[in-house]
């Protein structure tokens, strides 16, 4: 009986230490508080509910990324999404699209008119 009110006693103590030392942890380290972190200006979210248009289609990936970059440049919204594997008659489609916003279509359409060829 007497070690069990001992070790009740002990386990007391060391979880009370334990508790201590976490506040004390606290104040030397405290958290920043959370606040809502600027957006930045590449990855932006994208209107979920305004439809999308193809406006250019490419077979070479280097030039997708460049097209992309540009319209980054521009601040315009883009996807760059891979053709589907195979056709209705089994062949491979090779090809990148890119996609715009309606919205930005006409903007979209200037840009990759201006670009040299």
């Amino acid at each position: 009986m007497v070690r069990t009110l001992l070790y009740g006693i002990l386990l007391g103590v060391i979880g009370y230490a334990i508790f201590l030392w976490k506040r004390a942890g606290e104040r030397i380290f405290p958290q920043p508080p959370a606040s809502p972190e600027k957006a930045s200006r590449r990855y932006r979210p994208r209107p979920t509910r305004e439809p999308w248009a193809q406006v250019y289609e490419t077979a070479s990936v280097d030039e997708a990324y460049m097209i992309q970059a540009r319209f980054q440049e521009e601040e315009v919204n883009c996807v760059l999404y891979e053709q589907g594997k195979k056709d209705l008659q089994g062949q491979s489609l090779k090809g990148i699209g890119i996609a715009v916003p309606k919205s930005s279509l006409p903007l979209a359409q200037k840009i990759i008119s201006r670009m040299p060829v």
